[in-house]
């Protein structure tokens, strides 16, 4: 008798094959939070069945177990994360009635993407793997953001947002277009890892944990607007966007990276992010306000270098060590000042200025590996 014939089960499922179904536990979990008005504690359990579904497929290959078996058990994980279980906790959240009927079409339109995708696989596209439609996965960062927006915006105006996003997305899942790949472990790591994070700490705010007298997660919490604001300033600079405000603040001072763009820039990102972390007036202020504090405090840096005769973006050979370590320090020191100013806490202000260039450093290697910085430091 084979092997085959002796094994009593259907199938034999690998160590990536159990992965894929871990799914079905953050699902249920999902589930079961959204059931209970746990809206936000869903979200980070979907980010989490999400970052398992985005390593499952990288591991099979790096393993040698990939096969069609796997797929197929992965599309069906799919519909669970990317279609069943956000459609339901957008329903619970206040998208019910008729404005279901873009939750069925997002629904059926994500099957049909899902089948082809079973069949077919990924295409090529100048050389590079891509997609042939537009990945369900991106329900999720859709639902993220209508979940955000519920916090600040009444709940028509969210739903009217959600239904024409819904719509669009729709189209485009079925739509004969290739679309970006995520092919790095890093970026997958860290879309899911952070989105997680960010609505489980939305989700104990909400629940009255105080973060006030926890120095350390008070850090945490204030370094967030900032790297929130300087990663979407990053991608703004990278792709060259708001080409007419690359004026130089002063070019002979401080050369020709410190433009108007940044200083508008990356205060309006930074209150984004501040209205991110809680939807109130004063965060918004308050992220506007260390985004400004963060591109002033890098002047002095520059107008130092500038007058050593280094380049824009530069760091000199002399001293090189030192200037990258002040590179970390002026931006988190300028906005523990603005902290001190605002009435936190020493403690406070001397763990942001101690731990902010960690921080700072570990976003840069971060940036840099996805391509969104050019130097990593």
């Amino acid at each position: 008798m084979s092997q085959a014939g002796a094994f009593p089960f259907i199938v034999r499922l690998n160590r990536v094959d159990c992965l894929t179904l871990s799914s079905v536990v953050t699902t249920a979990l999902a589930t079961a939070m959204t059931l209970d008005q746990h809206f936000h504690l869903a979200m980070a359990l979907l980010f989490v069945a999400m970052g398992c579904d985005g390593l499952d497929g990288m591991l099979a290959r790096k393993w040698g177990l990939a096969r069609n078996f796997g797929r197929y058990l992965d599309g069906f994980m799919d519909v669970l994360i990317y279609l069943v279980s956000p459609a339901l906790l957008a329903y619970q959240s206040g998208f019910n009635g008729a404005w279901g009927l873009f939750l069925m079409l997002t629904i059926g339109c994500g099957c049909v993407r899902l089948a082809v995708f079973n069949e077919i696989g990924n295409i090529e596209d100048a050389g590079r793997s891509r997609y042939l439609g537009m990945p369900v996965f991106w329900s999720l960062f859709i639902l993220a953001g209508y979940q955000l927006l519920l916090l600040q915006l009444p709940l028509l105006l969210c739903n009217s947002l959600l239904a024409l996003a819904l719509l669009v997305f729709s189209v485009l899942m079925v739509s004969r277009q290739p679309f970006f790949k995520f092919t790095s472990l890093l970026q997958i790591l860290v879309l899911t890892g952070g989105g997680a994070a960010l609505f489980l700490l939305l989700d104990l705010r909400r629940r009255g944990i105080d973060f006030t007298h926890w120095p350390w997660a008070t850090v945490f919490w204030l370094q967030l607007p900032v790297v929130i604001g300087g990663v979407l300033h990053m991608v703004v600079v990278t792709r060259d966007w708001l080409p007419a405000l690359k004026i130089p603040v002063q070019r002979r001072w401080f050369g020709a990276n410190k433009t108007l763009r940044g200083f508008l820039v990356m205060p309006l990102l930074s209150a984004l992010g501040g209205w991110c972390m809680a939807p109130s007036g004063e965060w918004v202020l308050t992220g506007a306000l260390a985004g400004l504090a963060y591109v002033l405090a890098e002047l002095p840096n520059s107008f130092i270098k500038r007058r050593m005769g280094v380049p824009p973006g530069e760091v000199p050979r002399r001293f090189r060590l030192l200037f990258v370590a002040v590179d970390q320090l002026d931006s988190g020191l300028g906005i523990a000042l603005l902290y001190a100013l605002l009435g936190y806490g020493w403690d406070v202000v001397v763990l942001f200025a101690l731990s902010f260039p960690v921080t700072a450093l570990v976003v840069k290697q971060i940036l840099f590996r996805l391509r969104l910085k050019r130097t990593a430091a």
